[in-house]
């Protein structure tokens, strides 16, 4: 392959819900909910590839449907739950855990008649969040954080945040070295030291994985915490990406501390993703220290979030072709796209 691949002159940026790739996204887990939000006997609501979805927790367990009651429309989640049903806001019908139709109170010589009941999906959860499957057979199964039941890691989850950008844009930009230097200039690299050294990226157990050593200041509250004296210090990032929209980043630092962040994005509908995230740390020991790191991605996600909703169109395209590739610096892009394609074609044939 030549160090850049031309664009083709046939536009392949076809509306994104007609995407082979968007249409794919149906047969992975996407998170709709963090655990922690469903508590139980209550419903929380969200949105995926432009379907509403109602999450409910009952005797412990989660359930998933959509939120859409088979009367005339309404959304259940706006309901409540009372002897292990839900029951629409509207008019008052009510279905059992299973999602079938048992009341009727405007015609309850109905009730049991009317065989309707709400459209059920799979749900399962991982890693503190609720994952959906919009089909029986999903592909793979939700994605998990080796480090996530590491007794000595310190996790926070901080609330999920909306972006007008197709999802894997979103990833795209999580894995993108070379923006550092200029969307993050003199936080996550500087002008002057642009140039992406050669990286392996390789797919094993189903996952992505590259790492990459950066050079990188220690000052302030992060020398405090870790406990490093040098001004500057070299920190191994370590990557597992998952498809569609998973990415794990863990951090160790020389004297062996980590630092995790692991984040997924959820295609909400065509051009627009929920992106759900943890942060965790095995070197904080106060509040203080936890909301330290948590207003530094903030901050990163503020440099981000004009850029990367400036990118048009906001999905990518059907075709490889399409869009420009350097070679080194476009690595994980261009893995990350091929493994997406390939499994959209696989999926979704035709």
């Amino acid at each position: 392959m030549t160090t850049v691949e031309a664009r083709e002159t046939v536009d392949p940026f076809v509306p994104e819900r007609d995407s082979r790739w968007y249409r794919a996204m149906r047969h992975f887990w996407h998170p709709v909910a963090y655990s922690k939000d469903v508590a139980e006997g209550q419903m929380v609501s969200g949105k995926l590839l432009g379907e509403r979805i109602l999450v409910v927790r009952h005797e412990g367990t989660t359930r998933a449907f959509m939120d859409v009651c088979r009367h005339k429309g309404a959304a259940p989640s706006l309901g409540w739950v009372e002897n292990g049903c839900i029951n629409c806001p509207y008019h008052g019908w009510a279905y059992d855990m299973e999602g079938t139709l048992v009341s009727i109170p405007s015609r309850p010589e109905l009730n049991g008649i009317l065989q309707l009941g709400l459209v059920r999906y799979l749900c399962r959860e991982s890693s503190g969040m609720v994952w959906v499957s919009l089909t029986d057979e999903p592909w793979g199964d939700p994605p998990g954080i080796p480090e996530w039941d590491d007794p000595i890691m310190r996790w926070q989850t901080p609330p999920y945040y909306d972006w007008a950008t197709s999802s894997p844009r979103r990833l795209e930009n999580f894995v993108d070295f070379s923006h550092f230097p200029f969307v993050h200039e003199n936080v996550l690299g500087t002008r002057d030291k642009a140039q992406i050294e050669e990286h392996d990226v390789w797919r094993e157990d189903g996952a992505l994985r590259f790492d990459k050593v950066f050079v990188e200041p220690n000052v302030d509250r992060m020398k405090e915490m870790l406990g490093i004296d040098e001004d500057t210090m070299s920190v191994r990032n370590w990557y597992q990406l998952t498809v569609p929209g998973s990415i794990s980043l863990v951090r160790t630092f020389p004297n062996g501390k980590r630092y995790a962040l692991y984040m997924v994005t959820a295609p909400t509908g065509p051009a627009t993703c929920r992106n759900f995230w943890h942060i965790g740390a095995d070197f904080t020991s106060t509040a203080d220290d936890m909301d330290f790191l948590l207003e530094f991605e903030y901050m990163v996600l503020d440099q981000d979030q004009p850029v990367v909703e400036s990118q048009w169109p906001e999905h990518l395209p059907d075709r490889l072709s399409a869009e420009t590739y350097v070679k080194v610096a476009d690595d994980i892009t261009l893995a990350y796209r091929k493994w997406l394609f390939e499994l959209a074609e696989e999926l979704e044939p035709n």
